[in-house]
């Protein structure tokens, strides 16, 4: 386990890598709750307090979280999955 713990918060985020490739079928969004740096993976800086969006694909309503991060970084869901992978992997988690 690594020593560089970081401070961390939960989101839930659509994995869309996770889901049948398009044009396959119906899409079932899967959504993760994940846990992510509490800091913007370019700058440092805080990122932005995760709020509830309803979503409707396919006939499916889900829920996943948005933020917008005070230096304006903008965090795609797909790295996001990523960071909180490496995370976990890492052990770097609080």
């Amino acid at each position: 386990m690594s020593t560089n713990c970081v401070e961390t918060m939960k989101v839930r985020v659509r994995d869309r890598s996770a889901e049948a490739p398009w044009g396959s079928g119906l899409t079932n969004p899967v959504v993760r709750t994940v846990e992510i740096s509490t800091d913007c993976p370019v700058c440092g800086g805080k990122r932005g307090t995760p709020t509830n969006l309803n979503q409707y694909d396919d006939g499916v309503h889900y829920s996943v979280d948005i933020w917008t991060n005070p230096c304006r970084h903008v965090d795609s869901y797909a790295a996001v999955v990523r960071e909180a992978a490496r995370l976990r992997e890492a052990g770097d988690v609080r």
